[in-house]
């Protein structure tokens, strides 16, 4: 029965340390012609997302068949999670990660994808319950359950909703800085770090704001959406107004898409001033509205149950 997570665990590990990370992004130019025949098929990429949609499975399937099906985990949350993988394949594996190496817009909505619509939708899917039961019991028992319990705290303490919110506004910012966005552009390791930081900032933020439970929780995140509504709006309105291309790495490279370096640029900061935005008010919108109304204990509760001894643990709400 374990013989797939050991073989799991090799494979991840084997591949971490032999497979490079995420592409920079200069490359060859990606043409409209082209732009079907750019899939980034890297193995690292395709093994994590498919080890992780495999353990999510296994983990789902298990606590059904101890709860009843769809208790734990609605069939809703599935839902959310399998579009929180999609977002993720779009952005990773799809031809936009190799069209972001010729278009700035291009590469802003892959950072889109990255932050503001798979974290959301993947924290909506409740992968720590699943994975939980996927690895049980090696997630309650030795070191490992040591080591869980330990990020488990620091992701608590990370991703109050003021706490991921800074930590989210500073990589925004940072990583839009020229120097920095280029050095991603032209470094490999440098753009992964960029992804990584982008994703995991993200994770905490929208934890933070979609585990709010109680009416003043609700009240923080609601302002703690707002808030980064309006500074991701800034920095997406600075972008889009600069008089002159700022990342000097796109120059000379957008024409085939019949866009000078300039209005590529001006698009980019549209992308991350209005549509980009639209999640971050909406959650706003709907944590107001529960302010409003006085509601306790909606929405996502974190999961702090583990199946313990085959058992299934405390119930978490729903």
């Amino acid at each position: 029965m374990y013989l797939g997570l050991r073989i799991l665990t090799r494979t991840l590990v084997l591949a971490a340390l032999t497979i490079a990370p995420a592409r920079a992004h200069v490359e060859e130019i990606v043409t409209p012609e082209k732009l079907w025949g750019e899939w980034s098929l890297e193995p690292f990429m395709l093994i994590l997302l498919a080890s992780t949609s495999w353990l999510y499975i296994r983990g789902v399937r298990r606590l059904w068949a101890k709860a009843g099906r769809g208790r734990g985990v609605p069939f809703a949350r599935v839902l959310c999670f399998a579009g929180g993988q999609a977002a993720l394949i779009i952005a990773l594996i799809s031809p936009l990660d190799s069209l972001g190496g010729t278009l700035l817009s291009a590469h802003m909505a892959q950072h889109g994808l990255l932050a503001g619509v798979a974290p959301p939708l993947l924290v909506l899917g409740r992968p720590d319950a699943a994975f939980a039961w996927a690895l049980t019991p090696f997630w309650t028992t030795g070191s490992l359950a040591t080591v869980w319990r330990s990020v488990s705290r620091l992701e608590r303490a990370l991703s109050t909703p003021m706490r991921a919110t800074v930590l989210y506004g500073i990589a925004m910012w940072l990583w839009h800085a020229p120097a920095l966005f280029g050095a991603a552009v032209a470094h490999d390791w440098v753009h992964a770090l960029q992804h990584l930081s982008f994703f995991v900032s993200a994770l905490l933020f929208w934890r933070g704001l979609l585990h709010a439970r109680s009416v003043g929780r609700s009240a923080g995140a609601a302002a703690a959406a707002f808030i980064t509504f309006m500074h991701t709006g800034l920095l997406g309105g600075l972008i889009t107004i600069a008089p002159e291309p700022l990342y000097s790495a796109y120059v000379g490279r957008t024409e085939s898409w019949g866009l000078s370096a300039l209005a590529d640029q001006q698009l980019a900061g549209l992308l991350m001033w209005v549509p980009l935005g639209a999640p971050y008010v909406a959650a706003g919108l709907l944590l107001g509205a529960r302010v409003f109304r006085g509601d306790h204990d909606e929405g996502v509760a974190p999961v702090s149950s583990v199946p313990t001894g085959g058992s299934m643990g405390r119930e978490t709400a729903l």
